[in-house]
């Protein structure tokens, strides 16, 4: 009876692997749905201003087969975010919106007309009655991500866990922690706008298409059944199986108790001590050596990604030093890696080099790119407030890595370029080229 009652159960697993693989392959593989925005004959478009906000720049938008053009001027005047965007209505003739939470990703082809320094902004506008009004359009949820490069990721790849929403919104609105993160079970509008840091001018913006896909079945949906297939199958083989070993079942389970409240707290241990290790005590940024995994990857002459390395070193840190203490110093050095931390992107890696030194590693970043995000911290700094109303400017030597170049040598070019830039006259960026003997001038 034992072995039939052992065949039974291992049927019944066999079956139950085989439904669980042949539904993974199936949301792996199977096919999607797809909302194309602009191709529907209902769906309302239109061009978007600051001028509801009290600005002055003027949008406009124009077809172009299946192309949409939103022509911007950016005006300045009294309203601090001037912008202009495309707005796509998903409302039906209802007012509800699409409820687009089983959707997870989004291509979006949409460029300006010449390359740009500042992003494009992407929005998901949703409804949620717990905090919006149906008179209010500003109580209306902004799911956002800003995308810069436009014309190298060509489409935006938007992964919808990846959007966030405005710290400025949650606080205007008094949104309760429970609310903060993205929704998206009733968008009722799609916004592609100009990004932060918008300069006066006119801008051309050319939105090709918007694809917005996802599963059938939400990976959460579907892993929330298989779990519970194989919670109660597991239940069930759990109560057969206490009837004959229910002492030694009870063992078993606090052995295996005891080990992982032990390989949990070695984890905890272990990441502490790690954190301890690459964190700069004073700023909080990375050491040396948090970055020394950006130099353990192999790089061969065909490598498709890209490094940069910028140099950065405070211009006369010892006078300041030497003039007010060590104290006011320190707090330069604090405010310094902060500036620096909150004017970069998320994944560039900030670390203190040294004393007065900071290194900042950029993957996927080219010379050209790299020594644009220099300029701009370097004018951050300069313009910055600064304990006992210092003047504090920095210098920075710029590199990008060449084919089959060695750590060292690659570090050795970019602090040259650090030199030079300090020679000629501070508060400048000098960048090495390919050349390794030739210093560019940025600034």
């Amino acid at each position: 009876m034992t072995i039939q009652h052992d065949i039974l159960k291992a049927r019944l697993l066999g079956l139950l692997i085989v439904i669980t693989l042949l539904a993974l392959a199936f949301q792996a593989y199977g096919p999607e749905k797809v909302l194309v925005l602009g191709q529907e004959s209902d769906l309302f478009i239109d061009s978007i201003d600051d001028r509801g906000n009290g600005g002055k720049s003027i949008s406009t938008l124009q077809r172009d087969g299946e192309k949409f053009i939103l022509n911007c001027e950016i005006i300045a005047s009294d309203y601090q975010w001037p912008y202009c965007e495309i707005s796509f209505s998903l409302s039906d003739k209802n007012g509800i919106g699409r409820d687009l939470s089983n959707y997870e990703q989004i291509k979006l082809w949409a460029k300006y007309s010449t390359p740009q320094t500042f992003g494009v902004r992407f929005q998901l506008i949703n409804f949620n009655p717990a905090y919006s009004r149906q008179e209010d359009t500003n109580s209306l949820k902004y799911n956002a991500i800003e995308l810069f490069d436009t014309h190298k990721r060509y489409p935006q790849i938007i992964k919808m866990s990846h959007m966030q929403v405005p710290t400025w919104w949650l606080s205007q609105g008094k949104i309760p922690p429970e609310y903060w993160g993205p929704e998206f079970n009733e968008v009722r509008g799609v916004q592609v706008s100009t990004g932060e840091h918008v300069k006066p001018g006119k801008y051309q913006m050319i939105i090709e298409r918007i694809e917005i896909s996802g599963k059938y079945i939400h990976d959460r949906t579907l892993y929330l059944i298989l779990l519970s297939l194989w919670t109660l199958t597991a239940l069930a083989f759990f109560v057969s199986t206490l009837k004959k070993a229910k002492i030694e079942l009870q063992t078993n389970r606090q052995r295996q108790q005891q080990l992982e409240d032990l390989n949990r707290l070695l984890n905890q241990e272990h990441q502490q001590l790690e954190e301890r290790l690459t964190r700069d005590p004073l700023t909080g940024v990375l050491n040396r050596d948090g970055l020394v995994p950006v130099f353990n990857q192999s790089w061969s002459a065909d490598a498709t990604h890209l490094l940069s390395l910028i140099f950065i070193d405070i211009d006369h840190f010892k006078k300041i030093n030497d003039t007010y203490g060590h104290n006011i110093g320190d707090q330069v050095l604090l405010v310094f890696a902060q500036v620096l931390s909150a004017n970069t992107r998320t994944h560039d890696l900030l670390a203190r080099w040294g004393g007065e030194e900071f290194v900042l590693a950029c993957p996927d970043t080219t010379l050209e790119n790299a020594c644009g995000l220099a300029e701009k911290l370097r004018l951050c700094i300069e313009e910055n407030d600064w304990p006992k109303a210092l003047h504090v400017t920095a210098s920075f030597g710029v590199a990008q890595i060449l084919a089959q170049e060695s750590p060292t040598d690659f570090i050795a070019r970019a602090d040259k370029a650090l030199y030079v830039a300090k020679a000629q006259g501070r508060n400048c960026v000098r960048a090495s080229t390919q050349a390794p003997a030739i210093l560019t001038a940025v600034k």
